[in-house]
């Protein structure tokens, strides 16, 4: 913990919760960024998708519910024939598991939202959805979402206290405690940490994030 604490002061501040303001706010472009992140590196591939999606895509959807953005995906990939064909669609690239996986995901909330809380907008079907749904009850829903995926929806969703454990944050404890690290355990030292140093777990994970991706491209 002490050595885990004195890298963890060190850390630069980062604007990456700043830069993702405006989707904290919109139940597509959070969905479509868990989706985009996965196994992808955020600054070079994923960012970039989702602003021609925002770009060349969104601004002309009639109505930005998740209801009418399963119809706009459902044409796009041919009712669910063509996922190469929304892919393409959606961000000009051939990443059709994602294009999978961001459509079932989609039809996942809205069925949802329609069994557990009918009467609440999306966002806020979403957030409600956050706070009581276990990892273990969304995880092997969707091929290919799995606990990360968990985590970045609730980094988005609840944004304080989550730790979105991927390859970065996990790699950057091993290497600070110089041995391999149970999951848990990471995950409660770092929120202890975000606590004494006085920040949100989820910021504290931004800095990581942030500073191991820094790393990545320098090296």
């Amino acid at each position: 913990m002490k050595k885990l604490k004195a890298a963890c002061l060190k850390l630069p501040q980062t604007a990456v919760q700043d830069e993702e303001t405006h989707v904290v706010g919109n139940p597509i472009l959070i969905l479509m960024s868990t989706v985009l992140s996965l196994n992808r590196k955020w600054y070079e591939h994923a960012l970039p998708a989702r602003q021609r999606f925002e770009e060349k895509v969104y601004k002309y959807l009639s109505s930005k519910t998740l209801a009418r953005f399963l119809e706009f995906l459902d044409g796009a990939s041919s009712k669910r024939c063509d996922w190469s064909a929304l892919a393409h669609t959606l961000w000009q690239m051939n990443e059709w598991d994602k294009a999978r996986m961001l459509y079932e995901l989609v039809e996942y909330f809205i069925t949802w939202r329609e069994e557990n809380s009918p009467g609440l907008k999306d966002l806020e079907a979403l957030r409600q959805w956050a706070t009581s749904t276990p990892k273990e009850q969304f995880v092997g829903r969707i091929k290919g979402l799995g606990p990360r995926a968990y985590e970045q929806l609730l980094w988005y969703l609840e944004g304080k206290q989550v730790i979105k454990l991927d390859r970065h944050v996990s790699n950057f404890v091993d290497e600070v405690v110089g041995r391999s690290v149970l999951e848990d355990e990471k995950v409660q030292a770092l929120r202890q940490v975000a606590s004494h140093i006085g920040i949100s777990a989820t910021e504290l994970d931004a800095r990581i994030w942030d500073y191991m991706q820094s790393c990545k491209k320098n090296g």
